[in-house]
């Protein structure tokens, strides 16, 4: 990586909007480690994707508070990073509407989104523009702020293919004015089996252990994680390894004495799954503690929360306006009949 970079990264507020143990893993962690490095971070709440599935006015408050909350409590430094809801930049959406016009159907229908949605048996017919043209969009979540690298893991890596591929027709029909972003590939090997189903951790599946909730309902999640399916008794010698329970602990119990005997009583068949599960959510409540405290906290104060996206927004605002100037010139569209100002 060059120095002195910039980088920009965008979760979207979809599901229940809620942070599980392998978001944490997968991308809270790494985004933090890239915040202490990075010259320049820009961080946003993509709500304007989330509308291609959440169309409930109630649901998408929950959801992105529930981000916004989760990303303070972790620990963002809003000092550095540019933190800022999508929907408060509108640049992002005339910036998507002067792209459509140089961007081929031939590369949007080949985007995961699209292909992934007729591959489970949607009609082609019925599928919203939102979802067909996210690309697009996130081509213009981008490219309005010049960023150096764009952190993605593997499944993201084709939609950042795809916004070099606009930037570039762009820059071939209009003249240079894009940066074209580099990718960050972000390792996929904190990437979480879930709690009883065999495939990564998702909200969707309803297979994960969330960070925030209540109590009561990180037991309750916790406590449906699948075992060892051969272990019939507790007596019986069980299986750790492929083992999601102990795959959470090692990663998220810092008591590894505990660990290790936990294991070794597993192995030896001297410790029932109940314990191994009890230990387990007492690790994630004291791990998440302070987080938690302040999450709680912040959510008291939603004058706060409020204050802080602005600020972020007035941030991004400024280079979004800047970077739409140069291209409302490029294209044209200001010229010396314009009456329009930002």
């Amino acid at each position: 990586m060059k120095n002195n970079y910039s980088i920009l990264t965008g979760i979207t507020p979809s599901g229940s909007g809620e942070v599980h143990i392998g978001n944490y893993l997968g991308a809270v962690v790494p985004f933090l480690e890239l915040q202490k490095k990075a010259d320049k971070v820009y961080f946003f709440i993509a709500d304007l994707h989330a509308l291609t599935t959440v169309q409930n006015k109630e649901e998408m408050q929950r959801n992105v508070e529930n981000l916004v909350l989760s990303y303070l409590a972790f620990g963002i430094d809003t000092e550095k990073v540019v933190f800022y809801r999508q929907s408060d930049i509108p640049q992002h959406t005339e910036l998507q509407s002067i792209l459509n016009n140089v961007t081929p159907l031939s590369l949007i229908k080949r985007a995961h989104a699209y292909k992934d949605k007729l591959q489970k048996g949607a009609d082609p017919e019925e599928i919203n523009m939102g979802l067909f043209s996210y690309p697009v969009l996130m081509a213009a979540d981008i490219l309005l702020y010049d960023p150096d690298y764009v952190p993605v893991g593997d499944d993201q890596k084709q939609h950042i293919e795809i916004t070099r591929d606009i930037a570039g027709f762009f820059n071939k029909t209009f003249g240079e004015i894009f940066i074209l972003p580099d990718i960050y590939n972000m390792k996929e090997s904190a990437r979480l089996v879930g709690t009883y189903v065999k495939r990564k951790m998702s909200k969707s599946l309803h297979n994960y252990i969330a960070v925030f909730a209540d109590e009561k309902v990180i037991r309750k999640q916790v406590m449906s994680c699948f075992t060892d399916p051969n272990r019939k008794k507790v007596t019986d010698p069980g299986q750790v390894e492929g083992n999601p329970v102990f795959t959470y602990h090692r990663l998220l119990n810092d008591n590894k004495e505990e660990v290790a005997d936990l294991e070794k009583r597993y192995t030896e068949g001297s410790v029932a799954d109940v314990e191994v599960k009890e230990k387990l959510l007492q690790a994630i409540l004291l791990k998440f503690k302070k987080e938690r405290e302040l999450y709680n906290e912040l959510k008291e104060h939603p004058d706060k929360i409020k204050n802080i996206l602005k600020e972020g927004a007035e941030k991004a605002r400024t280079q979004a306006v800047k970077k739409m100037i140069e291209v409302r010139e490029k294209i044209g569209i200001t010229n010396k009949y314009s009456q329009f100002t930002y």
